[in-house]
């Protein structure tokens, strides 16, 4: 059977780093949609004589479509769960990830979102993130849902990653982890992508996570208290569970968030409920970064400010 067509297109204006552009399409496929990468004119002047980046210039791209919404941090920004999606065409503008969005872009959008965050701005998380998480409160339509806030604070909820084996994409989801809110993680690191003495190791998951700003406490899973819960909410890679963009949080006094492969085991007896996040195209395998930042940019709206 077909997959409905969504009206909206990712657009990445001035992406530079190559490890930028499968991250993008890989947010943009999970949600349904296309992605295309296009340079502004200020970008193309300024690399004149050096290797592009690629993709049909910008002008040429934006005139295909109806709306321009540019996901950018400005005084007239509407946070992502309260924008409604748009029914036509859309171009959805993300940016160069340490320059942001040109002015002269900015100029021709229509609407500005922006995603909730404790700590910055849009450059706090990576800009294939910030992808995935605005595609998938559109293409849910979030804007139009009224989400039920808790007495939950993010104090009263713990996370627990269990790591994958890319150290850049543990690096980027505690870069969001920090970004959301959190203080502190718990962290299941079996590849010893984090606890590792291999320097290059270090340096890559290190950087990814901008540690230099990033002041997470990281704690192994072996820190854990297990009488510290009285409810586990799961989200592993089976895709089983309660549908996100239909979440309630479970009532509780204190909540702990797994991301992996399954529920703690050893002496963890508080109620475990599962939770999948429901992505318009569930066949392509999204990576960890954008399932985890999506996950918690959710619950982090749904907290007690």
């Amino acid at each position: 059977m077909a997959m409905m067509s969504q009206p909206y297109t990712l657009v990445g204006v001035d992406i530079e780093g190559e490890w930028n552009r499968p991250l993008l399409a890989n947010a943009a496929a999970v949600s349904g949609c296309p992605c295309v990468l296009a340079p502004s004119a200020d970008f193309t002047k300024a690399l004149a004589g050096q290797d592009s980046p690629g993709g049909d210039a910008l002008e040429s791209v934006l005139r295909g479509f109806r709306r321009v919404i540019a996901c950018e941090t400005t005084k007239s920004s509407v946070s992502i769960y309260d924008f409604p999606a748009p029914r036509e065409r859309t171009a959805i503008l993300v940016g160069n990830e340490e320059a942001g969005l040109p002015r002269g872009v900015l100029k021709r959008a229509d609407s500005f979102v922006s995603i909730p965050m404790a700590r910055s701005g849009l450059s706090s998380l990576n800009v294939a993130v910030a992808a995935a998480i605005s595609l998938y409160a559109l293409t849910r339509d979030l804007g139009r849902k009224k989400r039920p806030r808790g007495f939950l604070r993010s104090a009263d909820v713990d996370v627990l990653i269990e790591a994958s084996a890319d150290p850049h994409e543990l690096g980027s989801l505690l870069r969001s982890v920090y970004a959301f809110g959190w203080r502190r993680v718990f962290l299941s690191d079996p590849h010893r992508v984090w606890f590792t003495e291999d320097p290059r190791v270090t340096l890559e998951g290190r950087a990814a996570a901008r540690r230099a700003k990033n002041l997470l406490a990281v704690l192994p899973a072996e820190k854990l208290e297990p009488a510290a819960y009285d409810a586990m909410l799961i989200c592993d890679p089976s895709q089983q569970g309660q549908a996100l963009s239909r979440l309630r949080l479970p009532e509780c006094q204190r909540l702990l968030v797994v991301l992996g492969a399954g529920e703690p085991q050893a002496g963890f007896g508080a109620p475990a409920a599962h939770v999948t996040v429901d992505f318009v195209d569930r066949t392509v395998p999204a990576r960890t970064r954008h399932t985890g930042s999506i996950l918690l940019s959710v619950i982090a709206t749904m907290l007690d400010a």
